[in-house]
């Protein structure tokens, strides 16, 4: 990521935060279960610019790896203090999962401070509500959103696929030139595999909604055999960076993608800046990861501080769309309009934003969703 100077990002953002001081120090324990770039947000631009406008406050940000795996590492040290009886706890805001924010509210490892905020009314949408079948609301604040697409090199691909249907011809009539991660390479793989039993099933309201029924479980089978014959001409690559780089050396010609990783890696000047991502019907999932506060945080009103100034619109805009290149994590009709003209020409780049209100769809509910990973193990392997 090409940073912006330091000193000017503090004064970008530093009046935006709101007055206060800490009576003695305080350091925000942050974990981060993402990218080392989410790690290097935060304690490079985001915690400095919250800490010049608080004496005696630090942001320290820790990394917990990637995928579901750095969420369950989260939820892990959680869980442990809770049934050890210690208090306070020792993280005061995490980023985390969908999927492991819905246990953890459904455990009541999670503090309900969104209506406390300043800028709650702009944490909005469907995903902000419900996860997993777990009504969230309250207790989780998206930093950002990240959409899955497809994304094609137009040297190889004059007329890229609109529809899954139109997916998987190409693929028969070219085999070995499209590729994603499966589902051990991480969620962008997961999320193919999720919206390609949509398609297959056409139930998405009722793996999305419930209640669950096991009865549904043939079908999804079935259309985990449908995946297991369309892989056979497909490549599966290591994770969403393996997928760009096939992509940007020409191995592959198409490939399952965070549109986020996408405009990073241009932005960085790593990607052939003619790749262009693409949203198909009848849908790709969106993934939001959520900072949320523990129950039991050692500094928990400054965590709910933290969070609040990240849910800053003119935040949102300067930093999680125009330097990284993610969709906001708020109401979008609040950062938008802020957002410079050329860096919502890169973002929006093959997927507008009418295209992200017909085709971005929601993970299903947690038991469709472990049943739909557990077809994949035993079918496909």
């Amino acid at each position: 990521m090409r940073w912006k100077p330091l000193a000017a990002a503090v004064v970008l953002v530093g009046g935006l935060a709101a007055a206060g001081f800490a009576q003695s120090r305080v350091t925000i324990q942050v974990a981060i279960a993402a990218d080392v770039n989410v790690v290097e947000a935060h304690n490079n631009y985001l915690g400095v610019a919250f800490a010049k406008n608080h004496p005696g406050v630090t942001v320290h940000a820790v990394g917990t790896g990637t995928g579901e795996a750095a969420s369950r590492a989260v939820y892990t040290k959680i869980k442990a203090q809770a049934d050890a009886g210690r208090k306070p706890w020792d993280l005061d805001v995490a980023l985390i999962s969908m999927r492991y924010a819905a246990q953890m509210v459904r455990e009541r490892l999670l503090h309900r401070f969104v209506p406390q905020m300043q800028f709650g009314r702009y944490v909005v949408g469907p995903d902000t509500e419900r996860a997993f079948g777990v009504e969230v609301k309250g207790y989780v604040v998206p930093m950002f959103k990240n959409q899955i697409a497809i994304a094609y090199n137009p040297a190889y691909v004059q007329k890229p696929p609109r529809t899954f249907s139109e997916l998987e011809a190409w693929v028969r009539a070219n085999p070995r030139r499209f590729g994603y991660n499966g589902i051990k390479g991480g969620v962008s793989g997961i999320g193919f595999v999720m919206a390609w039993v949509y398609y297959k099933t056409g139930r998405y309201d009722v793996f999305t909604q419930g209640p669950y029924d096991r009865k549904y479980d043939p079908l999804i089978r079935q259309a985990i055999e449908q995946l297991r014959e369309f892989n056979r001409n497909v490549v599966i690559t290591s994770g969403n960076a393996g997928t760009l780089d096939a992509l940007n050396r020409g191995e592959i010609w198409m490939g399952a993608v965070w549109v986020d990783q996408l405009v990073a890696w241009k932005n960085e000047g790593r990607m052939n800046p003619d790749i262009t991502p693409v949203l198909i019907a009848p849908g790709l999932p969106i993934y939001p990861l959520y900072l949320v506060v523990p129950r039991e945080a050692a500094n928990r009103d400054w965590g709910v501080r933290y969070v609040d100034f990240v849910a800053n619109p003119q935040v949102q805009a300067k930093v999680i769309v125009e330097q990284f290149g993610w969709y906001p994590g708020i109401d979008p009709n609040r950062v938008m309009p802020l957002v410079s003209p050329q860096a919502r020409a890169l973002l929006f780049k093959g997927v507008t934003p009418e295209d992200l209100a017909r085709y971005s769809l929601q993970m299903p509910l947690g038991d469709y969703y472990d049943a739909i990973l557990l077809a994949y193990e035993e079918i496909v392997r």
